[in-house]
């Protein structure tokens, strides 16, 4: 596995600790690849991607009680690094949950997890 994505899988996995965020995270995710392959209909397209990440921030603030990586400020200050920063959080947490779904099966780059 590529040490950036182990790093971030590890970073990802550190920032959602309680169980039923990560249970909404995944629905949320699921909901923005929804959204994604619905973009021929616009309206519901964004409706659900919009939906996802205020499901993925309340997840955050209620149950973890912490501020996402969304809002996190970029690494560096060049004027496309904030939406390239945000990009890669949203599109990491959907490799996230993939990752998570094939640990379920003993698959993927997460190592197995105790049972909750």
């Amino acid at each position: 596995m590529p040490s950036k994505l182990a790093a971030f899988l590890s970073y990802y996995e550190a920032a959602h600790r309680n169980s039923a965020n990560r249970y909404v995270h995944h629905v949320a995710h699921a909901l923005s690849v929804v959204g994604l392959l619905m973009l021929w209909r616009p309206v519901w397209g964004v409706c659900l991607i919009a939906g996802a990440f205020g499901l993925s921030w309340a997840g955050h603030f209620f149950l973890e009680r912490n501020i996402p990586a969304f809002f996190d400020a970029p690494d560096t200050n060049t004027p496309a690094a904030g939406a390239i920063n945000k990009l890669q959080v949203a599109l990491g947490g959907v490799v996230w949950s993939l990752a998570c779904f094939l640990r379920l099966f003993g698959r993927g780059p997460l190592p197995s997890r105790p049972h909750e």
